[in-house]
């Protein structure tokens, strides 16, 4: 068992990160220690197989600029899920918050959720509104719509919103996350989903909204395919 001590573990999956990710990283950091304020906190960045972009040289910048960096990196890519159990599995606080390298909801979000930690959840998800839909590529918005009418009717999670990259747990959440199996991004339903099914479990939602000049991905047919069969998992442990 790990002891948890006050304070909060940051995760952050990444993967091939582009740009000055790192000067952006650190800007950031420091950002959510000010909000933070006397609260302890601990990054930790999880390298999921990255082939470009991270290097030794970024690791020595990180560790120079960033008091006690966690830098977990393994060489094959695992997808998301598992980046952010590998993540967790090194946090030693309180409570843990994990969302993207880009910091896509700003770091006010941060601070937003673990005031919802301290407040008594368990587990508090970002939500993002109506706002987010008009400003996805219609590819993308036609998924989104599919993915949170699956997560409503089907799965009935208590966040319809499941996939926003911003999540937040204290040690009884942690223990959830960690029994979580899917390696790709619908691990998020999941841990909604095993959350939901205990009574006792607080769960809530905050509203997070993008920053401008946010840059939307794609998803392949042979992604959407995969994450089929990880949907029907999730449905097959519902049954079992």
């Amino acid at each position: 068992m790990v002891k948890l001590t006050s304070g909060l573990d940051l995760i952050l999956p990444c993967w091939n990160p582009s740009g000055p990710w790192v000067e952006s990283l650190i800007r950031h950091y420091h950002e959510v220690t000010t909000l933070m304020g006397q609260v302890p906190v601990q990054l930790i960045l999880v390298n999921d197989g990255s082939v470009k972009n991270f290097t030794q040289q970024h690791i020595a910048w990180l560790e120079a600029a960033i008091p006690g960096i966690i830098i977990v990196s393994y060489s094959r890519n695992r997808g998301k899920g598992y980046a952010v159990r590998e993540g967790v599995k090194r946090s030693q606080h309180a409570f843990q918050i994990y969302t993207d390298l880009d910091f896509p909801f700003g770091v006010n979000a941060v601070k937003e959720a673990y005031d919802r930690l301290q407040q008594g959840l368990d587990v508090v998800a970002g939500e993002r509104g109506a706002a987010y839909l008009r400003e996805l590529p219609r590819k993308r918005r036609v998924i989104t719509r599919i993915s949170r009418f699956l997560n409503r009717i089907v799965l009935d999670l208590k966040v319809d919103d499941a996939q926003a990259g911003l999540k937040g747990f204290n040690a009884y959440g942690r223990n959830i996350l960690l029994k979580t199996r899917i390696d790709g991004f619908l691990y998020d339903s999941e841990f909604l989903y095993h959350a939901g099914r205990r009574p006792q479990a607080k769960i809530g939602a905050i509203a997070v909204y993008c920053r401008p000049g946010i840059q939307f991905s794609s998803f392949r047919i042979k992604l959407l395919l995969k994450e089929m069969v990880n949907y029907c998992r999730i449905i097959g442990s519902k049954a079992a």
